[in-house]
């Protein structure tokens, strides 16, 4: 977050990558989502509040779920649970610090991750040059999460559904997204056709 004429903007911690799906399967795309809207919740009592919200509770942890209408919801533990919101942005207000219930506290990944999202069929293939976990759809179906490394940076990927596509979704600490999202995309180039 930064200050322009006296007012909080949200700036992405990552130049130059937008947020647009490509029209081919075939062809590997990353988008930034670094400003799209998320949140999250920790504690003994998280699971009882995402409930209370109409929210999947049941996850196991390493695992996303589609909440419908109010975006995805990914289990990293028992205990911590993002909220993740692709096609709204983010709100630049600094949620309130309290509990918002008994055992239920804010968790705020909006400002300490990165968010960059993989299209294209080949992104499993692709991503084996850069992590050690098998991502292809037999071993890492749809609604797995993999806390590991990519390119020698912690990496948060989510195997999920957006707009009637598979994709990944990476999160990574924001001090490190410049430097991921350049290892992402010399892999892409190598992929793709000439001229993508």
């Amino acid at each position: 977050m930064s200050q322009a004429d006296g007012e909080n903007i949200l700036c992405s911690p990552i130049s130059g990558i937008g947020r647009r799906l490509t029209d081919a399967s075939n062809v590997l795309g990353l988008m930034d989502f670094s400003l799209a809207a998320r949140s999250g919740v920790r504690g003994h009592g998280a699971r009882e509040w995402l409930a209370s919200r109409g929210l999947p509770s049941d996850i196991a942890p390493n695992h996303i779920s589609d909440a419908s209408d109010q975006g995805l919801v990914m289990a990293l533990s028992q205990r911590e649970f993002w909220l993740l919101q692709p096609d709204a942005d983010a709100n630049v207000q600094q949620p309130a610090s309290n509990a918002l219930a008994p055992g239920a506290w804010p968790l705020y990944c909006q400002h300490s991750h990165a968010w960059l999202m993989l299209i294209g069929e080949p992104k499993a293939a692709m991503m084996a040059k850069l992590c050690g976990v098998d991502l292809r759809e037999c071993a890492f179906p749809i609604g797995q999460v993999a806390q590991t490394q990519m390119a020698h940076v912690s990496v948060v990927i989510a195997h999920h559904d957006y707009q009637d596509e598979a994709v990944f979704s990476l999160f990574v600490d924001q001090s490190l997204a410049e430097y991921a999202a350049g290892a992402l995309t010399d892999a892409i180039s190598e992929f793709n056709p000439p001229g993508v």
